[in-house]
């Protein structure tokens, strides 16, 4: 009888803690980046970025590659189950290489959609 009750804890206790953890290692497939302004020296942007969904936040924004003048986002979500917004926040400041001209968000099966395109005077702007 003590197994039992043992074993049904920590199974219950396994499946609480991949709810509550394992979310905050799931990429967002719905984020889009709001605002963004780029630093007076092109070395760095500031991006807000949010949720399409009515479920969710975005815990952190990480740089994949950034390689050809592309920068490629993963954004993953928030700690604490579907709607969990633990380690949220909505401002991340990124490096930019001189040559980066486009940045794409993660959106499904390693398909990344462009989202920033800087022009040919070197202002960004949204892709389109």
């Amino acid at each position: 009888m003590k197994k039992t009750l043992i074993t049904t804890i920590c199974i219950v206790f396994s499946i609480v803690l991949v709810y509550y953890i394992g979310t905050g290692f799931i990429k967002c497939t719905s984020a889009y980046i709001g605002e963004y302004t780029v630093s007076e020296d092109g070395k760095e942007i500031t991006i807000n970025v949010g949720v399409g969904s009515s479920i969710g936040f975005i815990r952190t924004v990480k740089v994949k590659k950034q390689e050809n003048g592309r920068m490629y986002l993963d954004c993953y979500s928030g700690f604490g189950g579907l709607n969990g917004n633990i380690g949220s926040k909505d401002t991340y400041t990124l490096p930019l290489d001189e040559d980066t001209s486009v940045i794409a968000l993660y959106k499904h099966s390693n398909y990344y959609e462009d989202i920033l395109v800087k022009s040919s005077d070197g202002t960004w702007q949204r892709a389109e």
